[in-house]
C-alpha cells in the first residue's frame, strides 16, 4: 500500500512540476544533466558538531537561526509514528535583507513557500553524517531575474556555511 501510495505521490509531483511547475526563466540555460534541485553533501563532523558548526557559520556571514526555527524530525516523527528515523534535524535560516528585496514584489511572493533556506542534517544507514540543503543555483535558474542575481549572492554564502573542517 505504501509503495503505491509512493508511486501515486511522484506521479503527481512529477506531473505537476511538467505542467504547473516553474520553468527555465526566458534566456536561462538549461541545467546540464544531474543538476540537481538538491545538494547532498557527507559531513566530516559528527551530527551534533555539524549542527553546531552549520549555526555558526550561517550567524558568521549574517545570517539568522532563530532556535524556534529549528526542527528536530527524529523526535517529532517518532512522537507521531512510533518510529525512529535516527538522527535527522533542519536548521532553518534566513539572510533578512536577500528575503526583503525577493519578497517587496508581487512576482516573488510565492517564493515564501521556500522560505526561510532549509538545510537539513542527517545520519543514514551508514553511520556518516550528511548535509542536504536546496540548490540555489537551480532555483536561480528557475526564476532568472532577482531570483538568480540573489542566488549567485547567496550561494557562494552557503558554501562556506558547509565548511567544516
Amino acid at each position: 500500500m505504501t509503495t503505491t501510495i509512493a508511486k501515486v505521490c511522484s506521479a503527481v509531483l512529477g506531473l505537476t512540476l511538467l505542467v504547473g511547475g516553474p520553468a527555465l526563466a526566458e534566456g536561462q540555460p538549461v541545467p546540464p544533466a544531474g543538476f540537481n534541485m538538491l545538494i547532498e553533501r557527507q559531513s566530516p563532523l559528527g551530527f551534533d558538531q555539524t549542527l553546531k558548526r552549520l549555526e555558526a557559520n550561517a550567524k558568521g556571514l549574517g545570517w539568522k537561526v532563530p532556535s524556534k526555527w529549528k526542527v528536530n524530525f527524529q523526535r517529532n516523527l517518532k512522537k507521531v509514528t512510533g518510529k525512529d528515523i535516527g538522527p535527522n534535524r533542519v536548521l532553518k535560516m534566513c539572510e533578512p535583507e536577500a528575503a526583503v528585496r525577493l519578497l517587496l514584489k508581487d512576482e516573488y511572493k510565492q517564493l515564501t513557500a521556500m522560505m526561510p533556506c532549509t538545510i537539513a542534517v542527517y545520519v543514514k544507514s551508514d553511520g556518516k553524517t550528511y548535509i542536504s540543503m536546496m540548490n540555489l543555483e537551480a532555483m536561480g535558474m528557475m526564476y532568472g531575474g532577482d531570483v538568480a542575481e540573489m542566488s549567485q549572492q547567496l550561494a557562494p554564502q552557503m558554501e562556506k556555511m558547509l565548511k567544516l573542517d
